[in-house]
């Protein structure tokens, strides 16, 4: 499909908030697909047939066509829901005149800054007819028009509900990360120690532990204590956002406040007494930045589940047959 008609089918099927495939399908096949004859009737709907020549003209109106002659079983419920929907439209008065569709194919060409000639060739190229084409257009603004007002028009957002979801989703706005600048001391444990190094090795790192606490100097004990390469560094280890340290650290590191001294941390390499330097806490988007973001988000949340009921009710009110 051309990117001008994959455009035009984004802009109507989503843009207009026109469902189709996320609809609850109500009729299971029993198989994926079948061969068929252009003049089969594959359903119909309240009394009005389903051909396989409007089975392959609704294909060609969709991004993802698939392929081959047969009868893709979630397509055929999507033209069916579309032939529900309409039928819905009609009794309901839901009506868009010719000249709607004119002003919407007039803006849609503009908007790709196409000639009327070429856009006669593109829908060549797709193998469809202006007239079919708009007769495309018209059902499609139909279906949209009958949702925004039985559908869209129920879904109410109310301020306290988007405040609740900003104080329970605030990571999706984070502008920093809460981040740490720490010190440290390492004492390295060489592999295959004995019980004994072991134990003379978690017997220091007590001892150091005590001496910071009792305020003695963090450098002067890394210069003495601390084995490489934090000792030629001044015990200086980084600045480090949540997350990016190894577990062990992490955990410990972010639950130091400024100025204080960790209890040893055990890895595999051997101890780290931590010491937070400087500590930053997180930054997020403020709400009243996010807000129609949280709304936009809510809302679909909300017609998405109204939407499903309403198509169901809709199936279930209807004559639909499957041949």
């Amino acid at each position: 499909m051309t990117n001008f008609m994959q455009h035009f089918v984004h802009r109507f099927f989503y843009g207009y908030s026109f469902l189709s495939v996320a609809l609850v399908v109500v009729v299971i096949f029993q198989a994926d697909s079948y061969a068929v004859t252009l003049n089969k009737v594959l359903a119909s709907v309240d009394n009005e047939i389903i051909t396989y020549a409007d089975y392959q003209q609704f294909v060609k109106g969709l991004e993802a066509a698939p392929q081959g002659d047969g009868v893709d079983a979630g397509i055929l419920n999507n033209l069916i829901e579309e032939k529900l929907i309409l039928l819905e439209a009609k009794k309901k008065g839901i009506e868009v005149s010719d000249e709607d569709v004119d002003k919407e194919v007039e803006e849609l060409r503009k908007r790709n800054g196409i000639s009327n000639e070429e856009f006669k060739d593109l829908l060549a190229g797709e193998n469809m007819d202006f007239t079919v084409y708009r007769k495309f257009m018209k059902d499609t603004m139909t279906v949209a028009r009958l949702i925004s007002r039985e559908v869209d028009a129920m879904v109410v957002v109310p301020p306290c509900e988007m405040e609740i979801y900003y104080n329970e989703n605030r990571k999706d706005y984070l502008v920093s990360p809460e981040t740490v600048e720490l010190k440290a001391i390492f004492l390295k444990l060489d592999e295959g120690a004995s019980i004994t190094e072991i134990t003379d090795l978690k017997i220091k790192a007590i001892k150091i532990v005590s001496l910071l606490r009792e305020g003695e100097n963090f450098e002067l004990l890394v210069e003495e204590y601390s084995d490489e390469p934090l000792k030629s560094h001044e015990g200086k280890l980084g600045k480090f956002a949540r997350g990016k340290l190894i577990p062990p650290l992490d955990h410990v590191a972010f639950s130091l406040k400024e100025g204080e001294i960790s209890d040893p941390v055990w890895v595999s390499e051997g101890a780290y007494i931590l010491t937070v330097v400087h500590k930053n806490s997180a930054s997020f988007l403020p709400f009243d930045a996010v807000k129609e973001d949280i709304h936009n988000r809510l809302f679909q949340q909300k017609r998405e589940k109204l939407l499903t009921e309403w198509t169901k009710k809709i199936w279930e009110k209807s004559s639909v047959k499957i041949n």
